[in-house]
């Protein structure tokens, strides 16, 4: 087995990238939003992102972009 691939790995990436995370939300690089919808608009809001972007955080900036367009007019 790969050394990438041993649980003793996983973990030290896990670590890592938790830390990495952590200090971007401390630093104010990122911010965390939690929503709770009715189970039927968040199913209809995961399929219009998935629809616009391949990422949440992407559909997200998508959405905005399309918003902010429409306002203009």
């Amino acid at each position: 087995m790969a050394n990438s691939n041993t649980e003793h790995s996983k973990k030290l990436r896990a670590k890592t990238a938790a830390a990495y995370n952590k200090k971007a939300l401390e630093e104010g690089k990122v911010k965390a939003i939690s929503l709770r919808l009715d189970a039927d608009l968040a199913t209809e809001f995961d399929a219009v992102l998935s629809e616009l972007a391949s990422t949440r955080p992407q559909g997200i900036k998508k959405l905005c972009e399309i918003y902010r367009n429409l306002k203009k007019d």
